[in-house]
């Protein structure tokens, strides 16, 4: 500025002024534009992603935990894509994943995003976490970017000095005399009990085959009797009023079904209607109009139970009656009643 001053004093006429001025200005403006350029090339070496892998410690006892991250720095308009990684990374375990955390913006304009993973190993020695490729996409397309490899020292369960012959072999069991006096006394318990037990046992069936001596003679009834009991239990209750129609079919069906099983010996309870006519058509113990009878019976009875035929009175007293009838015509005919002694 002194320089300028002195040009003044001795050039101080208005041509002069104003041809200094233009200079000047030019001179500044030329700087502003080499700092504007300067800015400018600093903005374009920044890189558009950056990736840094990272973790808490590089020296580990087996069987420890690492927290391994992976930071990614990245412009605007770039959308960044984590690994997702499997059980296992290198000689590595990974123990848990984390979620990537919200972007963060920096002060030089790009964002910055992390990840963390929690890793394990029971590799002792110098190892390394291996290096991983990073997705990433944006308007000028898709790419990756690899991290670095992280050594990591991992060191064995034993102390600088110490070596495996410390550990001992368990001592062995020692030596116990053998004596059997103390099993005497189980030994004469067990027999106790199974001579008490033997006793009672004897008591007991004595005592059931005096009982049964003294019953003297068992009356035995007959499948028509235990038929016709069923029967008029059946009339008592009086299904037919309260609208039990189809219950008072199926105990109807029943107690013939169960009297034909104790009379003759046919399994017809556990059968359905058709498999049980086509055993009674090769059997000779029924006659025709036996077998004619219980036919009929039977198809009656399956119509109101399977079906939605609803009988009148006068059909249900029939029912009831052709029961009674089958009952009637192929019971035992005996003068007197069985007995038998005990």
């Amino acid at each position: 500025m002194v320089w300028l001053k002195m040009v003044i004093k001795k050039r101080c006429s208005l041509p002069n002024m104003l041809l200094l001025l233009l200079v000047v200005a030019y001179t500044l403006g030329e700087v502003n534009n080499g700092v504007f350029a300067l800015e400018n090339r600093d903005a374009e070496s920044i890189p558009s992603i950056e990736a840094t892998a990272h973790v808490d410690r590089n020296e580990i006892t087996i069987g420890d935990k690492i927290k391994f991250g992976i930071c990614v720095t990245y412009k605007d308009g770039i959308v960044v894509q984590f690994p997702e990684l499997e059980q296992q990374l290198g000689i590595f375990t990974v123990k848990n994943t984390g979620i990537a955390e919200e972007p963060k913006r920096e002060k030089d304009g790009r964002f910055m995003v992390e990840r963390y993973y929690v890793l394990s190993s029971y590799e002792i020695g110098s190892q390394t976490i291996p290096s991983l490729k990073i997705k990433y996409g944006g308007v000028q397309g898709e790419g990756e970017i690899v991290t670095r490899e992280i050594p990591i020292d991992i060191k064995g369960v034993l102390q600088e000095g110490e070596i495996s012959g410390d550990i001992k072999d368990i001592v062995p069991p020692g030596n116990v005399p053998v004596s059997y006096k103390r099993l005497f006394p189980w030994i004469g318990g067990t027999c106790a009990v199974i001579l008490v037990s033997g006793i009672v046992f004897w008591l007991i069936r004595k005592w059931k085959r005096r009982g049964k001596s003294r019953e003297g003679e068992v009356k035995i009834r007959s499948p028509h009797e235990i038929a016709y009991e069923l029967l008029e239990k059946l009339l008592r209750e009086d299904l037919i009023t309260q609208g039990l129609i189809k219950e008072y079919y199926y105990r109807l069906t029943g107690i013939v079904r169960h009297y034909i099983e104790n009379r003759f010996g046919l399994l017809a309870p556990e059968r359905t209607t058709e498999e049980f006519l086509a055993e009674m058509a090769h059997t000779n113990i029924l006659n025709d109009t036996h077998k004619r009878l219980i036919r009929d019976f039977l198809e009656r009875c399956d119509m109101v139970k399977y079906a939605t035929y609803g009988p009148s009175r006068i059909e249900i007293q029939e029912t009831y009656d052709a029961a009674k009838r089958l009952i009637d015509e192929t019971r035992e005919r005996l003068e007197e009643k069985e007995v038998v002694p005990a």
